[in-house]
């Protein structure tokens, strides 16, 4: 009575957990940009932008692997493949009609934040267990992220004007 989840399981456990969770979040965000990419031509700043994160997702991806292999926990196989030839057919075949880029750049924007908010609980985390490895190589994810998000920030004039040009 009274116990917490945390009381439950180890700080290891919870951060290999919250490693796995992270993966996932990048994971969405690879099959993300692999489904818009095909419907973003008439954007160009977007899709080098789209092209740039799916590259920086999908090294994330392999860092976090990593980590949760430094400490004895092989990540789950990845389902990229599968998942990115279907969202190629299902945007090919919608031809991007359903597709409103204003809506998938703030929904990008939030998806970021939380990607965010994600890596800075990590680098706590790792911090907290003395993994100071860990806690760079998050921290550097982290940076990129921030990074990514001040680009997407930047083009939203640019994606505006051409949204609204589109008509």
């Amino acid at each position: 009575m009274g116990r917490t989840k945390t009381t439950d399981r180890s700080a290891l456990d919870i951060y290999l957990r919250a490693l796995r969770d992270h993966l996932s979040i990048e994971s969405k965000a690879i099959e993300t940009a692999l489904s818009e990419l095909p419907v973003c031509e008439r954007y160009p700043g977007l899709c080098r932008r789209m092209e740039q994160d799916l590259a920086m997702g999908r090294s994330h991806a392999r860092e976090v692997t990593i980590l949760l292999s430094r400490h004895g926990h092989p990540a789950p196989v990845p389902h990229e493949t599968v998942s990115s030839i279907l969202s190629t057919v299902s945007g090919l075949l919608h031809g991007g009609e359903e597709h409103d880029v204003l809506k998938n750049v703030l929904a990008a924007s939030g998806y970021r934040a939380h990607q965010i908010a994600s890596l800075q609980v990590l680098i706590v985390l790792a911090q907290q267990l003395g993994f100071a490895q860990d806690a760079a190589a998050l921290d550097c994810l982290k940076d990129e992220e921030i990074a990514a998000a001040g680009a997407l920030e930047g083009l939203t004039p640019e994606i505006v004007a051409q949204y609204l040009a589109a008509g």
